[in-house]
């Protein structure tokens, strides 16, 4: 991971930051929300950041809910585990619209 955290994304998918039993996991899920947000922005993140002096909030936030929901999924407490989370899609959506 780049631009998240593992403190951050263990606040995001309620972790407690004091556990490391899905660390590895964690991060793995973290790269792939990573990847999945620079595929839906058609942009590389790293040049998206350099455009921006650092990756924009709005995109930090989106990667930080794909990757609650991955997680959730995996541990089978998603809602609906067939749906990307329509907020995130959202905010890459409107981020790439005025980008």
């Amino acid at each position: 991971m780049k631009y998240l955290s593992l403190d951050e994304i263990k606040k995001q998918c309620n972790v407690d930051p004091q556990w490391d039993g899905d660390d590895e996991f964690l991060v793995m899920v973290g790269d792939s929300a990573e990847d999945m947000a620079a595929q839906l922005l058609d942009c590389p993140l790293e040049e998206l950041a350099a455009q921006n002096g650092e990756l924009p909030a709005t995109v930090r936030h989106a990667i930080r809910i794909l990757t609650d929901y991955f997680y959730a999924v995996n541990r089978g407490s998603s809602d609906n585990d067939k749906e990307i989370p329509e907020a995130a899609l959202i905010m890459l959506k409107l981020y790439r619209q005025f980008n």
